[in-house]
């Protein structure tokens, strides 16, 4: 605000200059008390605005002050000729509920009843969801030939375990499919689906169920190793308040992973045992340097941030603008061709073929 008390009219706020305020000093004890007193009154007016506060940046306003849109901009649902996306109708009917009002709810008076009518159809978790107790009987037979008694295997829960296969798995995709903490399952487990559980034994339960099904990690490490492309990344990852690299080796087909100390070549040696036979996809890390591969493959995003990158940081020479447009056209098609449908394999081939 301007004020004309002022010998010399000066902005009072957050506008105002580093020049400026000398001036104000300079004019005297007045000028100074009442250019305070100002800026006092104008803070307060400003606190009090709903949802200001005092570490609200000055230029920050509420959602709520904001001018109102002309309406939405962007049309809700799928492009006209897609097919629209909703759940599917259930197939089975399990309850049915009929809804009538005894009595008109504006005036309270006597209703004509008639035959119309509507459905609607509602899904929803049960009220109480009880847990199945199974008690298992198992009979031990003794065996002439084999000169020693046997007994059946119970395949709804590990061996010795209370709980049964149901109630592992969904703990160890909550955990380490969603990430949720383990003081979560618990709470999950505990009170929504009554089922007590610690997690001590779920801890023991995820144990004992990576052991049983660690020789399908290694399968899975086997089948990414003979792949014929291969990406390869890696990203920070926590393990007892101390920084390890999770490794990430991925097709189309199956994801490995891999958490290392290292974000260098000794963790890349844990995993490519002998020479990568396909084409190695990665980012431009140098640690990839050390993997003996038939070919490799920069990734094209990571080419296109580069081409930036130059262009904003770098000091091209004379014949980068055209080489950089050259290249960008080129992954351009490139990543075209790749996203269309029925492309016959004789010009695919020809269209990749330098």
């Amino acid at each position: 605000m301007t004020d004309q008390t002022l010998a010399t009219p000066v902005i009072l706020g957050p506008a105002l200059t580093e020049q400026q305020a000398p001036e104000i000093f300079r004019q005297g004890e007045e000028a100074v008390v009442f250019a305070l007193l100002t800026f006092a009154q104008k803070l307060a007016r400003t606190l009090a605005s709903p949802g200001v506060t005092p570490t609200t940046p000055p230029a920050m306003i509420p959602p709520y002050l904001k001018p109102k849109t002309d309406g939405r901009r962007k049309r809700p649902g799928r492009k006209d000729g897609h097919l629209g996306s909703r759940r599917p109708t259930p197939e089975v009917i399990n309850d049915h509920v009929d809804h009538r009002l005894p009595s008109c709810p504006d005036c309270h008076g006597t209703l004509t009843r008639t035959r119309q009518s509507r459905t609607r159809i509602t899904e929803d978790i049960p009220e109480k969801i009880t847990p199945v107790v199974t008690e298992h009987t198992i009979h031990r037979d003794w065996c002439p030939h084999c000169q020693k008694a046997v007994e059946p295997i119970v395949t709804a829960a590990l061996p010795g375990a209370t709980l049964g296969n149901r109630t592992l798995v969904l703990s160890a995709w909550l955990h380490y499919g969603l990430g949720n903490t383990l003081s979560q399952i618990v709470s999950v487990f505990n009170h929504h689906l009554t089922l007590k559980v610690t997690p001590g034994g779920l801890i023991q339960m995820w144990y004992r169920l990576q052991a049983i099904l660690f020789a399908w990690y290694l399968a899975i490490q086997t089948e990414a190793l003979d792949s014929a492309v291969l990406h390869a990344d890696e990203t920070g990852w926590r393990v007892n308040g101390k920084t390890h690299w999770l490794w990430c080796f991925t097709t189309t087909d199956l994801t490995y992973f891999m958490i290392d100390r290292s974000r260098g070549s000794p963790a890349l040696a844990e995993f490519f045992k002998d020479e990568f036979a396909g084409t190695l996809v990665t980012d431009f890390w140098g640690a990839y340097n050390a993997v003996v591969c038939t070919r490799r493959q920069t990734c094209l995003v990571h080419l296109l941030r580069e081409l930036k990158t130059v262009d904003k940081y770098g000091r091209p020479g004379l014949n980068w603008p055209a080489f950089a447009k050259k290249l960008r056209r080129l992954l351009g098609d490139a990543i075209r061709l790749k996203k269309r449908e029925c492309v016959p394999a004789d010009e695919y081939a020809s269209r990749t073929t330098w």
